[in-house]
């Protein structure tokens, strides 16, 4: 009697084994999302990252079934919420490499690709002036018509007279816009392979996770610890992070009421000092808008009182002197 099992083809079967064995061999199951990458991106990616982590592109079928598999073999959690992130068309990439330095390595090498059609502009897309290369023919009114690109004829090539802008940031490219752009080598798109989701060892780690912003992120942690120490010091709640402050609070708290009552101790005579001095600068400024309590001066009022007696004596020894004239 031939089964169900004995209908798959042995190369499906052998496929399945495989990636289950690549499963069991590392820790984590990376999906990548395959959407917008060229052949020749993927190979250049496995060049990096061959003895650190493998590719392998399989159909999503039998990507699930692996995985199906290997629960029942290992045990481990959160295999099927793995498959629920799948898209149509991904690979997986095993890897005992932390998620976060893959996406790193990724982004350090991104590639610009021709467009798609039905692909959203993500920038401006330019057209530079030169000379293209193409034959003067049919295609001339195409660049005129369809990219309405400022051409001339020279050397028996069509040139383009100036930079051109042929599609703003957000602008759908037509499938003959594609086309053209593609035959005249401007590939505006950046192409990088991108994490959908990753499994590490049981652990759940999603796209939104791997890609935010880390700088924001650490902002956003020291903010909230800040609040939380300054809840807890109101609260008088004790640990190691709240101890100190607290302590100081208690201080301050226990010389404020000290100065109240009409106890006066004398290991504290610098601060009744200080409180003194500050207090009677407040009544100073409050009543002479002036900032500090005025000094007196007496040394420069003897001063002035022994001045003031030596102006007499001048006057009385002008007389004196002109008797003896006589």
């Amino acid at each position: 009697m031939i089964t169900k099992e004995d209908k798959i083809p042995q190369w499906k079967k052998d496929e399945v084994d495989y990636l289950v064995r690549l499963m069991e061999e590392y820790n984590n199951i990376i999906v990548i999302k395959l959407s917008n990458i060229i052949d020749k991106q993927v190979q250049e990616m496995r060049k990096i990252l061959r003895g650190d982590a493998v590719l392998r592109m399989s159909k999503k079928s039998l990507q699930e079934r692996a995985l199906d598999k290997y629960k029942k073999q290992s045990g481990k959690e959160n295999l099927e919420r793995l498959k629920e992130h799948i898209p149509g068309q991904s690979g997986l990439l095993f890897t005992d490499m932390d998620p976060f330095e893959l996406k790193k390595l990724f982004s350090e090498n991104m590639w610009m690709v021709a467009a798609k059609p039905g692909t959203v502009a993500p920038k401006d897309i330019v057209v530079p002036a030169g000379d293209t290369g193409l034959p003067t023919g049919q295609v001339i009114s195409e660049l005129n018509m369809v990219l309405k690109l400022p051409t001339m004829l020279k050397n028996d090539t069509i040139h383009i007279r100036e930079d051109t802008v042929t599609h703003e940031k957000g602008d759908t490219i037509s499938t003959k816009e594609a086309s053209i752009l593609k035959k005249l080598g401007v590939e505006p798109i950046e192409s990088l392979l991108e994490i959908e989701v990753a499994w590490s060892d049981g652990r759940i780690i999603p796209n939104e996770v791997i890609y935010m912003d880390m700088e924001e992120f650490k902002q956003e942690i020291a903010e909230s610890f800040n609040t939380a120490k300054v809840l807890a010091i109101e609260l008088g709640i004790i640990d190691e992070e709240t101890l100190e402050p607290l302590l100081q609070k208690a201080h301050r708290e226990a010389l404020a009421l000290l100065f109240e009552m009409p106890i006066l101790d004398a290991n504290y005579i610098d601060d009744y000092i200080k409180r003194a001095t500050m207090e009677a600068n407040s009544i100073n400024a409050t009543i002479l808008g002036e900032g500090t309590v005025p000094k007196s001066e007496p040394k420069k009022q003897k001063t002035e009182k022994k001045e003031k007696k030596k102006e007499p004596e001048e006057e009385e020894d002008e007389p004196t002197g002109l008797g003896t004239l006589f």
